[in-house]
């Protein structure tokens, strides 16, 4: 009889043993569907997140791929200027007059490195016979500061095409890009139009236009001549004068050869 008693306790001992352990397996299942559930949610701002950071990436690779912070103006008689983004690479080339549409003609330079659009660009040109022994091969650069200046003409002068037809470069302000397209010339022309009206006042950019960068560089050195006639001149005049005349005249002397 005590032993039919104590096996009843133990059963009912046993089913609260299983009482706990079907508690406890329970809340196992909760977890495992909660955790079931949360995790697409999870998975699904993940996904989403990382979709706006390469959307951020992409807008941010192509404010620094496709935003000029650098000009490069080709001018003979064709003009044709370049505008160049962060690594140096071509974002547009755009041609200012008929001469410089043909040369751009079936060239693919956009994404390219400036130097090797330059050489394309000129081989055109001499294929087109624009570049001759009396042609005038002229870039003009302009760019945030002077040693990117300095960077870019480096880099112009020591292409095969610069250095074959005997080009040139000089800088200009960012300032000037604007002005000259403002105008609707290239940077180059507008460049040359601003020297030449340091002599001659009643040139305009209108006339620049039409005229090679020949016709404007035989301009501006028939002025400078001109102007270091006069100073001669004025050096002779002054050969008599007292000491005190004599300190002018060294001092106008050295103003034209400035110039």
């Amino acid at each position: 009889m005590a032993n039919r008693i104590h096996d009843m306790f133990e059963s009912v001992k046993a089913s609260e043993e299983l009482k706990q352990s079907t508690v406890e397996f329970l809340q196992a299942e909760r977890r495992k569907r909660t955790a079931h559930f949360l995790r697409p949610a999870v998975y699904r701002t993940i996904a989403a997140v990382c979709v706006m950071l390469m959307l951020l990436a992409g807008i941010g690779g192509y404010s620094v791929m496709g935003t000029p912070v650098s000009y490069v103006s080709i001018d003979v008689n064709p003009s044709v200027e370049l505008a160049l983004n962060r690594l140096d690479r071509v974002v547009s080339a755009t041609a200012y007059n008929e001469d410089g549409e043909v040369i751009l003609e079936g060239l693919a330079v956009k994404g390219k490195k400036y130097t090797e659009a330059i050489d394309l660009i000129l081989d055109s040109a001499d294929k087109s016979a624009y570049l001759t022994s009396e042609s005038d091969l002229v870039f003009t650069v302009a760019a945030k500061n002077r040693q990117k200046k300095r960077e870019l003409r480096t880099g112009i002068e020591n292409c095969s095409g610069c250095m074959e037809h005997g080009g040139e470069s000089i800088s200009a302000d960012l300032g000037t890009v604007t002005e000259a397209h403002h105008h609707g010339v290239s940077l180059g022309k507008y460049s040359a139009y601003l020297k030449l009206s340091q002599y001659d006042e009643t040139v305009t950019v209108e006339d620049c236009k039409d005229m090679t960068m020949s016709d404007i560089h035989h301009q501006i050195k028939e002025h400078e001549q001109d102007g270091s006639h006069q100073n001669g001149e004025e050096h002779r005049e002054n050969d008599d004068d007292s000491s005190s005349s004599d300190e002018k005249h060294r001092n106008r002397h050295h103003n034209g050869e400035h110039e």
